[in-house]
């Protein structure tokens, strides 16, 4: 939940944003705007650039705000703006898009091996899974898979919050423990 604040559009009309006026909007909306900025960019070092790049732009154009909408919209809007303009960049940016230079050596080797061992661990944890109840299975795949959370769970499955708990530390501990006799047999 949000400090309570002054009402600052009353005081940027009244008188000129001075550090004292910057370092309040800062403290009551820093919190707030960096959970919209990790929800908008879905990335934390971009969220991070983001949040830092929507108070320089605030505090740069303070003075231009208007207060047409209340300062907390106007400093989410800023925030949205920059997290959509730093994916944007990054996405045209020639640095985060070159290709993988098939002339290298080894490194068509490297990707079939890979793709090897990826493969081959999916089909034990495949298999690993099939071997679980398959209620547990589900809760456990939408839970960590789909990040539904516990109350949604235990409302989909008619559990009790408790129960759904139970029953996730209950499925975590069986798979890890036959994928740890899974990987000792690799080993082997």
């Amino acid at each position: 939940m949000r400090k309570r604040c002054p009402d600052f559009a009353t005081i940027l009309r009244d008188s000129p944003p001075d550090e004292a006026i910057r370092e309040q909007i800062a403290s009551c909306f820093y919190q707030e705007m960096g959970r919209v900025a990790k929800r908008m960019c879905r990335d934390p070092s971009l969220a991070q650039d983001a949040l830092q790049d929507a108070l320089e732009n605030a505090f740069r154009n303070l003075e231009a705000f208007r207060g047409d909408a209340s300062l907390h919209t106007w400093l989410k809007r800023l925030v949205a703006s920059a997290c959509t303009r730093l994916r944007r960049g990054r996405k045209n940016d020639p640095k985060f898009n070159q290709p993988l230079d098939a002339d290298a050596p080894g490194i068509e080797e490297e990707t079939q091996e890979v793709r090897l061992l990826l493969n081959e661990r999916l089909t034990i944890l495949g298999e690993t899974l099939a071997g679980v109840d398959e209620v547990n299975r589900k809760l456990l795949i939408e839970h960590e898979g789909m990040d539904r959370s516990l109350e949604e769970l235990a409302e989909q499955f008619g559990l009790t919050t408790e129960a759904v708990k139970s029953r996730l530390k209950r499925t975590r501990a069986t798979v890890r423990k036959q994928l740890l006799r899974a990987a000792e047999e690799l080993v082997d």
